[in-house]
């Protein structure tokens, strides 16, 4: 029957769900020095069928046989600023407040909080990728000289305003890569512009190290746990 699978099946998930908590703890802390990094938290659900439902089979593999469970439910990006460290590069800009910087991959507009500028062969404004950087009317930003940003976002080149940072917000953002983002974009509002800042990481090592030994822990019960029970389970079928 497929009651005797259920423990097995519940503790599996447990564990594939610690799993998951071990892989979004590792990347948070593999990027814990990649400016603007924006850490990610797992949330999770619990899957239940309703007591007295009736299933149409009794495979334990159907996961509807399977009364409660947990799983993933989505990830979740905490967008929190990062702490703001002075480098001394003009070509470095941090965003105090909300917003993005726009930039432009082929035809696609991608939005980043990282900031670490440069000037290509061309004189384009591009990151460190080599996308250029978009100005509020997402137009390339392309300078005869080296620029200095107001803290609205102006930028100035020999004392003369040639352009001004596109700085937007973001509706439903998403990662579209380590820091880069998609979503609806709107004007930002309440920011402040840094030249020679970087924005930092919002990842707490500390924290993260507690989520890590705490979920490398429960993972380690869950796998005990499934061994006992197969353990269990073999003793039974010898006894008949």
């Amino acid at each position: 029957m497929a009651i005797e699978y259920q423990p097995l099946y519940i503790m599996a998930s447990g564990m594939l769900l610690q799993q998951r908590k071990l892989d979004t703890i590792t990347n948070n802390l593999a990027n814990l020095d990649t400016p603007s990094f924006k850490k990610d938290l797992m949330l999770v659900a619990v899957w239940e069928i309703p007591l007295g439902q009736r299933v149409q089979n009794t495979d334990p593999q159907n996961p509807t046989n399977n009364f409660v469970y947990p799983m993933v439910e989505r990830i979740h990006t905490d967008l929190s600023q990062g702490a703001i460290r002075q480098t001394g590069n003009p070509l470095d800009v941090a965003i105090e407040g909300a917003g993005f910087f726009a930039v432009r991959r082929e035809d696609q507009v991608l939005y980043t909080r990282k900031g670490n500028f440069r000037l290509d062969a061309e004189g384009f404004l591009v990151n460190e990728l080599g996308y250029r950087v978009l100005d509020q009317n997402l137009n390339e930003i392309r300078l005869t000289d080296e620029p200095t940003f107001g803290r609205d976002g102006s930028v100035f080149v020999g004392g003369a305003q040639v352009a001004t940072l596109g700085v937007f917000e973001l509706q439903n953002p998403q990662k579209a890569g380590r820091d880069l983002f998609t979503g609806q974009p709107q004007q930002a509002q309440n920011f402040r512009i840094m030249q020679g800042f970087l924005e930092l990481s919002n990842v707490n090592p500390v924290l993260e190290m507690a989520h890590l030994i705490q979920t490398q822990r429960a993972h380690e019960i869950y796998s005990n746990l499934i061994r006992s029970l197969d353990a269990l389970q073999e003793r039974f079928n010898q006894s008949f």
